[in-house]
């Protein structure tokens, strides 16, 4: 059972939920990959490689940003249960940014 309700007046509902969640699962993966990719080349940015600052912004961008933008698009297509674990990614930049300096990753 959908937990989207139904249309009024008995119609067909038009949404596409599966392309809704496509969309939402590449952001996922985006925000997955490139949080931790961007923090790290932040941590061993030198001089001649670029900006630490431009890293830990592109980092910060995909980490956070990504799932609330995801979570917005969820939210307008009436997809609760997506637009939740679009939330739930949150916690991946507190799980990551502990793990590269528990292990020391970052130089």
């Amino acid at each position: 059972m959908s937990d989207r309700p139904s249309t009024t007046g008995g119609g067909h509902n038009t949404r596409h939920p599966t392309g809704i969640r496509i969309v939402l699962t590449i952001l996922a993966a985006l925000a997955l990959t490139l949080g931790p990719a961007g923090y790290l080349r932040g941590l061993q940015a030198t001089a001649h490689a670029g900006s630490a600052a431009e890293w830990f912004t592109i980092a910060f961008g995909a980490a956070v940003g990504l799932p609330f933008l995801g979570a917005a698009v969820a939210t307008v297509a009436d997809d609760r249960r997506a637009a939740l674990w679009c939330l739930t990614l949150l916690a991946w930049p507190l799980v990551f940014v502990s793990a590269i300096h528990l292990f020391s990753l970052g130089g």
